[in-house]
């Protein structure tokens, strides 16, 4: 009797429970509302995953009814098929209110205020020479139109290159952009103050030659011995320089720095593709036997050599491509000598001649 007894009233305890199931489905499932942080619908999706699945939408406070659940998704009754809705954005209960909207946050006002700070704090130096330290992946560092890394980008600049200040804010050089001549900050933390050794007195009996280069820099060159260098015409976008022997023998030597549009922006030959140097080779292609090679500058700048193959070699040119311009030095029999022929020992003379180029900021 007493057995009886205790087995009715488990039974008793779960009549309600098995209801409740029997009412909701398996244990979990049923009835949800939509409960979205900002007040607004949330999207119903075709499968359980973000992407362009979307074909629907709850409102906030709207019912839906779960029927599984699988991670971070519910798989909801939707229409005469199912479709899944993020998880964490459904409640039990019937929300009573919309959330607050927060107010939006103007992403840009703290940088603003920040170079009010800069301009504030910005005093005129004495004009300094500063490198560039490209320490970001991107091997560039920007020069921006104000003190402020939301200002708009003027131009940029990789490791080495060198360039005049003569402001400065509490954290950035206002610097003259030696392509445009034109103002622009870089931030000191990828620049480091120049400072110029003395010159060491270098042993040769080779003179040192420099052309200025529309204020942007000097092109300095080791003149061979024998040779005085004279510029024929300075002109804004083209120089041209003639190196005049003292002896009818030697061969004739012209120097060209020209602007070219084509150019514009290329930092240093070796910037340039292999596309842009065959084009460069093309300008060529009116002459025959053209033979091509490569040499360099003592600071590391490309040189691309072309010379007329053949018994009777007389012509030889050297380019390079720095700052926008091209640089060109020709080497040619001196008309005055008779028949006369450039030995392999002149034309290497030529190429050292330019390998010893160096291209340094105006003084």
């Amino acid at each position: 009797m007493k057995k009886t007894l205790a087995l009715f009233l488990v039974l008793a305890l779960l009549l309600p429970v098995m209801a409740s199931a029997a009412t909701l489905g398996p244990i979990g499932l049923g009835k949800m509302y939509v409960y979205t942080s900002n007040g607004k619908s949330l999207n119903v999706r075709s499968a359980p995953e973000t992407g362009d699945n979307i074909i629907g939408h709850v409102a906030f406070g709207g019912e839906v009814n779960v029927v599984g659940f699988y991670g971070d998704w519910a798989e909801i009754s939707w229409g005469d098929t199912t479709a899944y809705v993020q998880k964490r954005f459904l409640q039990w209960y019937e929300p009573k209110d919309k959330p607050q909207p927060q107010p939006t946050k103007d992403p840009e006002a703290g940088e603003k205020a920040k170079m009010q700070h800069e301009l504030d704090s910005e005093v005129a130096i004495d004009p300094i020479t500063v490198e560039v330290h490209a320490t970001r992946t991107s091997g560039w560092i920007n020069l921006r139109q104000e003190p402020s890394k939301i200002a708009k980008r003027l131009d940029s600049f990789p490791d080495g290159v060198q360039l005049q200040a003569n402001a400065e804010t509490e954290n950035w050089y206002r610097v003259t952009d030696p392509k445009t001549n034109q103002p622009g900050y870089i931030h000191k933390n990828y620049v480091t103050v120049v400072v110029r050794p003395e010159p060491v007195p270098v042993e040769t009996t080779d003179s040192l030659g420099t052309l200025n280069v529309n204020g942007a820099f000097d092109l300095q060159c080791r003149i061979p011995d024998g040779y005085q260098l004279q510029i024929v015409s300075s002109q804004k976008t083209r120089i041209i320089a003639n190196l005049i022997a003292d002896d009818a023998q030697k061969p004739q030597m012209v120097l060209t720095v020209a602007f070219d549009e084509q150019y514009t922006g290329v930092e240093k030959m070796n910037d340039m593709s292999d596309e842009e140097i065959e084009v460069l080779k093309q300008s060529f292609s009116a002459l025959s036997d053209i033979e091509f090679s490569e040499a360099q500058t003592g600071e590391g700048t490309k040189l691309l050599v072309a010379k007329e193959s053949g018994e009777d070699e007389d012509y030889v040119s050297i380019l390079t491509v720095y700052k926008g311009y091209l640089v060109e030095f020709v080497l040619t029999p001196n008309p005055g000598a008779a028949e006369q022929t450039l030995t392999d020992d002149q034309i290497q003379k030529s190429i050292d001649f330019l390998t010893d180029l160096q291209f340094v900021p105006a003084a």
